[in-house]
């Protein structure tokens, strides 16, 4: 029975290897589930009710609920000031004059808004899923068997061997490729960060540069001028012409004034994107600077493992690194941080004597 519980006990027992720094999880896989999330909020009706509710007789409901909805709605552009700006985006009559336009504005993203939100969570989790593909649980056969705080001393003793042997090996090709693809997924999440962030400004027409306006009104509390600077990306009121055929095939063209409920949501989720990509760049760029800068300078990648062994002097350290290669001590790294840190330490030890053997034989 008690070996049975053990059993159960053991198979429940977490043994979580990270393959991922947080930055990296952070901009891959949070990114996608926010995303995925704000997905499923903007197609839950039960929350919010129906997309589009257009204004008309009851008999045409449905129909013109369906039509607008497929075939889009549409703004009058407002009046231009004396230096170009646009003063207001309405939904009555097109006025005509000196200083006025009478084009419309349509609103065709509206139905895509969802589906680009779900791409655009599979687009940030590609460097994430690429690089559990190429790393091909590598971490996890190394050091699985020691992230546990509570390991068995001959079992600790074994693997502690095996680790050595194979770092001791000149594996510098694999470990190299092994650095540089990481690197990638990491060139990836900056260019994914930046693209999103140019696409969804021609995607929501210029969406940046007139949303900046509306996040400004905010540190102001003017929630008037937020809702006038929003709705000209985020409309909540939209006009919507369609048709009605007679019996005798004779045309009737209508407008109707539809309400975009949605919009209210989307105004503030896109407000927290806006923030979101700029803060994944920024990130995914000074995590970029840091990997070049471990490339080009030894002595930051020495004192980065010194903090997963503090009891080892940098001399030591250095004399352990300096026949690897940044491929090498990228591993090395990425073990320090899932090992137990006692094991770590002894491992480091382990491998200090290895180099100290060869170079009695120099000496001699």
């Amino acid at each position: 029975m008690i070996s049975s519980a053990k059993e159960f006990i053991k198979q429940l027992q977490t043994k979580k290897v990270y393959i991922y720094d947080v930055i990296f999880s952070v901009h891959s896989k949070w990114t996608a589930i926010i995303l995925w999330v704000f997905a499923l909020l903007l197609s839950a009706k039960q929350y919010f009710g129906d997309p589009i509710e257009c204004i008309t007789d009851s008999k045409y409901k449905n129909y013109v609920n369906s039509y607008c909805w497929t075939i889009g709605t549409f703004l009058i552009r407002g009046a231009m000031d004396g230096t170009g700006n646009e003063i207001s985006v309405g939904v009555g009559p097109r006025v005509f004059g000196a200083k006025e336009f009478n084009d419309s504005v349509n609103l065709r993203y509206y139905q895509w808004v969802v589906v680009v939100l779900f791409l655009e969570g599979l687009l940030f989790y590609m460097p994430s899923f690429l690089w559990k593909m190429w790393e091909g649980k590598c971490l996890e056969q190394l050091c699985s068997a020691v992230v546990l705080p509570l390991i068995p001393v001959e079992e600790l003793e074994n693997h502690k061997q095996l680790m050595n042997e194979y770092l001791s090996k000149d594996n510098k090709t694999t470990h190299q490729q092994y650095a540089m693809k990481y690197f990638i997924c990491e060139f990836l999440n900056l260019m994914i960060s930046i693209a999103n962030i140019i696409f969804l400004h021609f995607f929501l027409d210029g969406f940046w540069s007139k949303y900046m306006k509306a996040l400004y009104t905010i540190s102001f509390n003017n929630w008037h001028l937020w809702n006038q600077h929003s709705s000209q990306v985020f409309p909540k009121v939209a006009k919507c012409s369609f048709y009605i055929y007679g019996a005798s095939g004779s045309r009737a063209a209508y407008d109707s004034l539809c309400v975009l409920p949605l919009n209210i949501l989307n105004e503030k989720l896109f407000a927290f994107l806006w923030i979101w990509f700029m803060l994944m760049s920024f990130l995914a760029a000074q995590k970029l600077l840091h990997r070049l800068a471990l490339m080009a300078f030894p002595i930051i990648r020495v004192h980065l493992i010194r903090m997963n062994a503090r009891h080892m002097t940098v001399q030591d350290i250095k004399k352990i690194l300096t026949n690897k290669s940044y491929g090498d001590w990228f591993l090395l790294y990425k073990l320090s941080r899932n090992v137990n840190p006692h094991f770590f330490e002894d491992l480091m030890q382990e491998l200090l004597l290895k180099e100290n053997r060869k170079l009695i034989p120099s000496i001699i």
